[in-house]
């Protein structure tokens, strides 16, 4: 699901063509990414000796960290009134989304934290 979502995402913000319901002529710049990125990710896991559980939770930590960035840049873009018009956030909304993003950034500096050797978190 991951490469198919970053071919839409990249190709939509690019410009290009997308969908799996275009032939491979109609976007191939869609294409070309879904099969880079699929090519990457079985080249990964058939590094001998790479230990898979560990890969897996490793790219789910990543995608942790920079989860509040995303959610800023996001609601940065929901409250831009040129961009969204009459559909930006209203203030209950944005106080919501604050305190969860907030609550994300706080969670994500103890995630840091406890894996610096030393600290009381690292166990």
């Amino acid at each position: 699901m991951v490469p198919l979502s970053t071919s839409y995402a990249v190709s939509e913000a690019f410009g290009f063509e997308r969908g799996v319901d275009r032939g491979v002529g109609d976007a191939p710049a869609f294409f070309g990414i879904f099969t880079f990125l699929i090519v990457v990710g079985a080249l990964a896991v058939l590094i001998p000796g790479v230990p898979l559980v560990s890969m897996i939770l490793l790219s789910q930590d990543v995608n942790g960290l920079i989860l509040p960035a995303i959610l800023v840049y996001m609601l940065v873009l929901i409250n831009d009134r040129r961009l969204m018009g009459r559909y930006t956030n209203g203030r209950l909304a944005n106080l919501i989304a604050g305190v969860t993003v907030a609550g994300l950034i706080i969670l994500t500096g103890l995630l840091l934290s406890s894996s610096l050797p030393g600290t009381p978190l690292s166990g």
